[in-house]
């Protein structure tokens, strides 16, 4: 029974190790440390999504190929390019989609209007 218990304790906390640790963080092919992800965090002034991400320090843009985002530092436009379409947002609050499936566009202002194919709440 000892044995059992012990067995079963260590694997959940091999369990909980796992789960607390932060997903990981690679540009150009380079895995980030904690370290790393945080000091880069606080250069930026935002948190950095974990994935896989290439960078280009000519031009300052980049794209997580994990999630299929992507932009450039310096402009507020991200762009998203997922597997049924793509679309863009920005710090004011202007966002697009346009779904390859259904034929169209929907998308948003900051102010709140919201717009799909022909209609509006505006």
């Amino acid at each position: 029974m000892k044995i059992r218990n012990s067995v079963l304790f260590s694997a959940l906390f091999l369990f909980a190790a796992c789960a607390v640790a932060e997903p990981p963080v690679a540009i150009n092919g380079v895995l980030l440390s904690a370290d790393d992800v945080a000091s880069l965090e606080a250069r930026l002034g935002g948190r950095v999504v974990p994935g896989s991400y290439a960078y280009d320090p000519t031009t300052g843009c980049w794209a997580n190929l994990s999630v299929g985002t992507s932009g450039c530092l310096g402009s507020d436009t991200v762009t998203t390019f997922g597997r049924y379409g793509s679309g863009e947002r920005n710090s004011n609050g202007v966002w697009s989609y346009n779904s390859d499936i259904a034929g169209g566009s929907v998308g948003g202002t900051g102010d709140g209007c919201v717009y799909a194919f022909d209609w509006s709440n505006c």
